[in-house]
């Protein structure tokens, strides 16, 4: 099995590390798997463009660029051809041109297959490459059906959670006191997330750790601490951030409109933290709204909320313990491949 999926830029943290987890799922499994990653380069960054073309270097950053995504390419469709793989899986894979997608398929001997987490709209050239898979594996029911109308065979496979890394940590009593929080919010920040941590800070030890919450750098909770933590952390550190949390918030992108669950919302289950999460259609074919899983509908709902299960140690293990079990038997990367390995190749 030949399994192409994309690491962060150099230096960037790998606080969702898909390729690995998917990797170690389907080796759990029994399978041999072959992995090759793609990477964003430094010459992708904004910031590293902007600071180009102020200096007159735009062409040569371009020129890398495109030959840097040239020999990734290369390098992609040669692991195909050693490999001559029974099955690939593409993880997303916006990057690649239609000419790599060919090699791919021309050196697979079974099915060539993609998974998206994202919301595929976004790549219209992806979307024209979709007829040229086997199968199109989708997060969120709701982007099946435009594409199903234009010959795209597609499958809904939710996001997923590696309970090896989110597994209720053993901290010691300095870590505990450095990461406690009432809610901690490890996610990058969009004007919906700031607007949800303000109604939630002037009552509640909010912590948040990611990019972009620089205004929240002077503003301090109730107990005195700063509302921003940090930037991005891996993934085991956000572990332990939820280990050290009554509840863990989360509030889904506009690209999750039916049954599309963010990873999110698994991992802090799988921590043995309790999710605080908008209320998203579809969401009770994964998970059970209020059994196991807290969900609200307004900023107000979610600080009330907090409040109750912040102060109910009781009902807040209740709820994890039901919702806990349910990730572990459905919600896995090891569940995941599984299903997409049974759709695939069934």
């Amino acid at each position: 099995m030949l399994l192409v999926g994309p690491v962060p830029r150099l230096g960037a943290p790998n606080h969702l590390p898909w390729l690995r987890y998917t990797a170690s799922a389907l080796r759990r499994l029994g399978h041999t798997v072959t992995t090759t990653a793609y990477r964003e380069s430094w010459s992708a960054s904004p910031a590293l463009t902007s600071i180009a073309s102020r200096v007159a270097a735009a062409p040569l950053l371009a020129r890398v660029a495109a030959a840097r995504a040239a020999a990734r390419d290369r390098r992609v469709v040669a692991a195909a051809r050693r490999a001559r793989p029974e099955l690939t899986v593409v993880l997303k894979g916006e990057v690649f041109p239609d000419e790599a997608i060919a090699g791919l398929k021309q050196f697979t001997a079974g099915p060539l297959v993609t998974w998206w987490v994202d919301d595929p709209q976004v790549y219209p050239a992806s979307i024209r490459q979709f007829p040229m898979f086997d199968r199109v594996f989708l997060f969120d029911r709701s982007y099946m059906p435009p594409l199903e109308s234009g010959g795209v065979k597609t499958a809904f496979l939710p996001c997923a959670c590696d309970e090896t890394v989110y597994q209720p940590q053993q901290l010691s009593a300095a870590e505990r006191a450095r990461l406690r929080t009432d809610v901690a919010f490890v996610a990058s920040c969009y004007p919906q997330r700031a607007a949800l941590v303000r109604a939630l800070a002037p009552t509640l030890d909010v912590g948040v750790w990611g990019n972009g919450w620089a205004a929240f750098s002077n503003q301090m909770t109730p107990r005195g601490t700063p509302v921003w933590r940090g930037g991005l952390v891996a993934d085991h550190m956000a572990a332990k951030i939820y280990s050290a949390a009554a509840l863990g918030l989360n509030l889904h992108h506009p690209q999750s409109r039916l049954g599309g669950v963010n990873t999110r919302t698994f991992e802090l289950l799988a921590a043995g933290t309790l999710p605080l999460v908008d209320r998203l259609a579809g969401m009770e074919e994964l998970l059970d709204p209020e059994r196991e899983v807290a969900c609200y509908t307004s900023a107000d709902e979610a600080r009330d909320l907090a409040m109750r299960y912040v102060g109910d140690p009781g009902a807040r293990a209740a709820i994890v313990q039901r919702g806990r079990a349910r990730v572990l038997a459905q919600h896995t990367y090891v569940a995941r491949m599984r299903e997409l390995c049974r759709v695939a190749c069934g």
